[in-house]
């Protein structure tokens, strides 16, 4: 087996415009070889069997295409350019052997290198530069390995037309505006989103999210109850942040709004949304102490507005994911205490049914003692002493009943409220 790296170590830089490496065909490059065999290999297996080793070699190549291969040139001590030819080298066993190629040229440039309005050209072509380890045989070359390059643009131009355009600003075809190509970092130099800022930022304005419906898709209503039971979950938490970890993010933890901090811990928050959680890798604080994975709570800007029944000042901003299982929990409460108004109107309602009966009950019951009167009055007309005794006993029974009757029915009233409250009670 056979240990191969190549590194490109000069004349190779990365443009973010245009997310690759770029070569300027007039600029040196240089490669560096490490290769490693196990043993002293003397022998090539080939289609025809195997065959003894003379030496091995080193070739370099351009590569655009299956049928097309761009020559590799190499400068001289005089300056002048001649075609590279493959480097012997000597691999003694058991050893790693080091090998540096300098002062090469790809002998062209790729095509379609102009800007379209300060843009990458969307049919720029590109090259990749192959080393490869070659084994000589009888006056034929084998390739025992080799490695390639990620995609390279060779350009002839000045280097600082397209450099300008990588580090200004241009202006946008809409007015009073300016756009950047790539990723931009505030307080940061290794920006993994579009905008990465280390430090607080003010805002007087919104931050505004697509939410059209026609851009959307396998829509569904989340569950209320569930947001509810996550929102009871999640435990808040305050906290300030280390210094070496201030220090990192360009955080001034003297300030009293960055020392005293409210917000969730991640790793619980990750056991209750765990789609909210992110993992970013790696961070290396200042003094060489490293966090892996480390997590962030996803956090969408989101503005609750209903026209209908807000005013401007009623405008509520709800931020981050924990905030929209807040809008759930809420909407969740609005459904129970809508549900409670519902019952109690029945109630009231129910309530006035039953004050209704019992005034008719009471106006019955007082018809019924007058119409009672009057027969004791008609039947006995010759003891008006003992008619009005009786009646006196008629009248003092029915109206002592009366009360009675009242009573219960009020009586039976209550119990109908307190059995349904009850009832309300142990359903919610």
């Amino acid at each position: 087996p056979v240990s191969y790296r190549v590194d490109a170590d000069k004349g190779f830089n990365f443009a973010v415009s245009d997310d690759t490496f770029v070569c300027q065909k007039k600029n040196h490059f240089q490669v560096t070889v490490h290769i490693g065999v196990v043993g002293h290999p003397c022998y090539i297996k080939t289609e025809e069997g195997l065959k003894a080793i003379d030496a091995f070699y080193i070739n370099l190549y351009g590569f655009e295409s299956q049928n097309q291969t761009i020559a590799i040139e190499q400068s001289q001590s005089d300056r002048s350019k001649k075609a590279f030819h493959p480097v012997k080298v000597d691999l003694p066993g058991d050893q790693v052997t080091k090998v540096t190629i300098g002062r090469l040229h790809f002998s062209e440039t790729t095509t379609n290198n102009m800007r379209k309005k300060g843009r990458p050209n969307p049919d720029q072509r590109y090259f990749m530069a192959i080393v490869a380890l070659h084994a000589q045989s009888g006056g034929k070359s084998y390739a025992v390995c080799a490695a390639g390059t990620e995609k390279i643009i060779v350009r002839a131009s000045n280097p600082g037309q397209f450099d300008q355009d990588d580090i200004q600003w241009q202006r946008s075809q809409i007015p009073d505006a300016i756009f950047h190509q790539g990723r931009v970092g505030i307080n940061y130099d290794h920006p993994d989103e579009a905008l990465v800022v280390h430090g607080n930022i003010k805002l007087t304005g919104h931050i505004m999210q697509p939410s059209d419906l026609r851009a959307k898709q396998a829509i569904e209503e989340v569950d209320s109850r569930d947001q509810l039971r996550n929102v009871q979950n999640v435990r808040i938490c305050r906290y300030r942040y280390s210094p070496e970890y201030a220090m990192y993010a360009g955080i001034d933890s003297n300030r009293e709004e960055t020392g005293n901090l409210f917000w969730v811990i991640a790793q619980e928050f990750a056991g209750i949304l765990p789609e909210a959680v992110r993992d970013t890798g790696e961070v290396k604080l200042a003094n060489g102490e490293t966090i892996n994975n480390f997590l962030v709570v996803d956090k969408v800007d989101f503005i609750s507005v209903d026209p209908n029944c807000l005013t401007r000042s009623q405008i509520r901003r709800l931020r981050d994911r924990l905030y929209m299982e807040n809008v759930g929990a809420v909407k969740e409460l609005c459904k129970l205490t809508g549900n409670f108004e519902e019952r109690i109107d029945e109630l009231e309602r129910l309530n006035k049914r039953l004050t209704q009966l019992r005034k008719y009950d009471s106006i019955r019951s007082k018809t019924s003692v007058i119409s009672v009167s009057r027969q004791g009055s008609t039947r006995n007309p010759e003891k008006p002493h003992s008619n009005r005794r009786s009646g006196a006993t008629t009248r003092g029974s029915r109206t002592a009943k009366v009360p009675r009757q009242g009573c219960m029915g009020h009586r039976c009233v209550q119990a109908m409220v307190i059995s349904l409250v009850i009832v309300m009670a142990f359903r919610y």
